[in-house]
């Protein structure tokens, strides 16, 4: 097997002596860097004074900083995930103590049923994602038996064994245990569907294969939309808005090479192709993106030949 097309799960593996780092850094962390982010990126730092109007436009496009509002709500996924144990929000309160707190809106997810859409912004991306993430690991699903992850070396993985927010010291004794989401077998299909297709540039792997944070997070929040009736495309469509938050960088830059390099509008790019593994694989967005850019001189190639970190 290639190695775009080879698992990346030995890269993905949970290092165990670096728990304390990763649970407090990572989760009480992002909040800071993913709002920077918002109005200052790496590669808008890279072109600023050269295009940097357009590209300032450009990002707003892409990552508008009022966020996108979608038809998904959380219902009472967060109660059943904190009555099952996969969430104890006394240690998820710990780890934003000092980052000035959990706001009332995640608060109340831990005690009552929300029907409220869910809104991805800078502000809300990194809440999100530590709360979609021990969903996307333990919602009990027909696929999840087959999952790639779905062995004796469940806990090795930066999903099941960096999720230490539980009331068990990691994550991996709760994968697909708890009926967090209702689906039945046509919307699990779904699911199954959009996972297998749907990429992150961090690593060479599908959503379906949910072997870090992201990947969980973005699987489950595509439970979350699939119970509420959301077909395959808008299921895409939901994880281009999410992806693009939690991987800023790396979307901006491919909206800027579709527009430079393809003379195609980010606006007209379906949600399907953005995910796919030819652009939003780490690999797929190495080759096809950063480096034709690159080529181009219109990015820097400081990032070349690294990865995103999936601890933010």
């Amino acid at each position: 097997m290639k190695e775009s097309d080879r698992p990346t799960a030995s890269r993905r593996r949970f290092l165990v002596y670096s728990t304390a780092a990763f649970g407090v850094g990572a989760l009480g962390g992002v909040a800071g860097s993913l709002f920077w982010a918002s109005n200052s990126t790496t590669f808008l730092t890279y072109v600023k004074g050269k295009r940097n109007a357009a590209l300032s436009a450009l990002a707003r496009k892409v990552l508008p900083l009022q966020g996108h509002t979608i038809d998904v709500s959380f219902g009472d996924s967060i109660q059943r995930l904190v009555a099952a144990g996969v969430i104890a929000p006394d240690k998820f309160r710990r780890v934003y103590a000092k980052r000035g707190g959990l706001p009332d809106w995640v608060e109340r997810l831990f005690t009552q049923a929300s029907s409220a859409p869910i809104t991805l912004s800078f502000q809300t991306a990194p809440y999100l994602l530590n709360l979609l993430w021990p969903l996307g690991v333990a919602t009990k699903t027909q696929f999840n038996a087959k999952s790639p992850i779905n062995g004796p070396k469940i806990n090795q993985y930066a999903s099941t064994g960096g999720w230490i927010l539980g009331r068990a010291p990691r994550g991996g004794g709760y994968f697909n245990k708890v009926a967090a989401v209702d689906l039945n077998a046509s919307q699990d299909a779904v699911v199954l569907e959009a996972a297998k297709n749907s990429y992150r540039p961090c690593c060479n792997n599908s959503t379906f294969f949910q072997d870090c944070n992201h990947g969980s997070a973005l699987l489950g929040l595509y439970e979350l939309a699939a119970a509420q009736g959301v077909n395959v495309n808008g299921l895409y469509k939901i994880g281009r808005i999410a992806n693009t938050y939690w991987y800023p960088d790396e979307y901006l830059e491919m909206a800027y090479f579709f527009q430079t390099l393809k003379a195609t509008p980010w606006e007209k790019l379906t949600a399907k192709t953005i995910l796919d593994k030819k652009y939003s694989s780490f690999t797929g967005w190495r080759k096809n993106v950063h480096r034709p850019l690159v080529t181009a001189g219109l990015a820097p190639n400081t990032r070349f030949g690294s990865q995103s970190s999936c601890t933010v």
